[in-house]
Formats: structure tokens, C-alpha cells, sequence
């Protein structure tokens, strides 16, 4: 399968536009079209594409949760796709030993794997302080306010150079003002014995 390239957008849209985006409330079966991972439940339409979660919030800047969902961080040695398939693993194995999945939470316990888990999320997690020194902020939502106002200017948004920022999901999704993330794990748990695809 070729992977697609995640750049962040727009495309969830302000509420008088028709959608662009749709989260599914059935299991698709389907594959990520961006990062190649099962798609699980709630996964996003995104116009012909099907999208998991992680890969549809980058997409999705304008949801009204988008700052409890997603953090901006600089973290250039990552892609995006293999950034959302470790922290997907993450929050699998963190389900799996009765964790909270949430990045600013900490483990029960320091027994097994906990620790060290907990550590990767939070480096990762600290890579919005650089972001806020380079841009001013890390909130998502300010990116979608300043995609917004670059759109009426720029034909070419998509191919903005991103360079290394990147979207951090920081284990919440909201639908209808309900978190449903830990649906969602427990929906890609199913699958998690399937091999990791590689992603660039």
C-alpha cells in the first residue's frame, strides 16, 4: 500500500459549509489511508479517503475540540504517519496493562512497561515548547486560525513547507462532546497482532 503524505488542513469546516469530514460510527474494516493502520471505530471520511482517528485530526484543525485532541510539536526526525502509528502502539500497550492513554496523565503503577511508556509520551509531548517559541503558540486551534486567513491568499496552503511541526494526539477524540478515544484503542486492540507497516 502506498502511504500517503499527512499535511496538516482545514478541511473539517466552519458550520455553514457542507462537511468534508465525516466520523463513521461502525468499524470500516478499512485501512488508513495515510499511515496504512487499520481505520478501527470512528474512523473519518475524509472526502474519498478513509482516515483513523490520529491521521484525521491533522486534517481536521477547525473541530471545536481540537486543542484537548491535538498539540503542536516540533519534532522533525518523525513523520507524521510514523509519529500517529507509534503513538497509536502506545496507547494500545498502555490500554492493554489498564492505563489511561491520556498525555498528561501518569501510570498507576511503575510495574512492567508503564514507565517507560509514559516517558515516550511525555518527551514527545514536550516538543511544544519549541513549537511555541517558533511560532508563538502550540495550540492547534491558532493553526487553523492562521491557515484560515492564509487560504483566502494562498492557492498552493497544502504545499506550505511544514518542515517539522507535526501534530501530537494526546489520547482524546470527541464525539457528539463525548470522548470516545478508548473506543477507538480498544476497536484497534483487535487488530494490534497484525505486523506494523513500515512508514517514511
Amino acid at each position: 500500500m502506498r502511504l500517503e503524505t499527512l499535511k496538516f488542513g482545514i478541511n473539517d469546516p466552519a458550520p455553514h459549509h457542507a462537511p468534508d469530514v465525516a466520523v463513521l460510527d461502525a468499524n470500516t474494516g478499512n485501512l488508513c489511508c495515510f499511515c496504512g493502520q487499520p481505520a478501527g471505530l470512528h474512523a473519518m471520511r475524509i472526502g474519498n479517503a478513509f482516515s483513523c482517528v490520529l491521521c484525521g485530526l491533522v486534517q481536521s484543525l477547525h473541530r471545536t475540540s481540537i486543542d484537548e485532541e491535538l498539540r503542536l510539536i516540533w519534532l522533525p526526525e518523525m513523520s507524521q504517519p510514523a509519529l500517529n502509528v507509534l503513538v497509536r502502539q502506545i496507547h494500545i500497550d498502555l490500554q492493554e496493562l489498564g492505563e489511561s492513554v491520556y498525555c498528561d496523565d501518569t501510570p498507576k503503577s511503575s510495574e512492567g512497561m508503564r514507565p517507560a511508556l509514559y516517558t515516550a509520551q511525555r518527551i514527545l509531548r514536550e516538543r511544544h515548547e519549541t513549537i511555541a517559541e517558533r511560532l508563538g503558540s502550540s495550540r492547534a486551534s491558532d493553526l487553523a486560525d492562521a491557515l484560515t486567513a492564509l487560504a483566502d491568499r494562498h492557492v498552493g496552503l497544502q504545499n506550505l513547507p511544514w518542515g517539522g511541526l507535526r501534530g501530537f494526539p494526546t489520547g482524546r477524540f470527541y464525539v457528539g462532546g463525548v470522548n470516545v478515544y478508548d473506543e477507538t484503542v480498544s476497536s484497534w486492540r483487535g487488530k494490534s497482532k497484525t505486523l506494523m507497516q513500515e512508514v517514511a
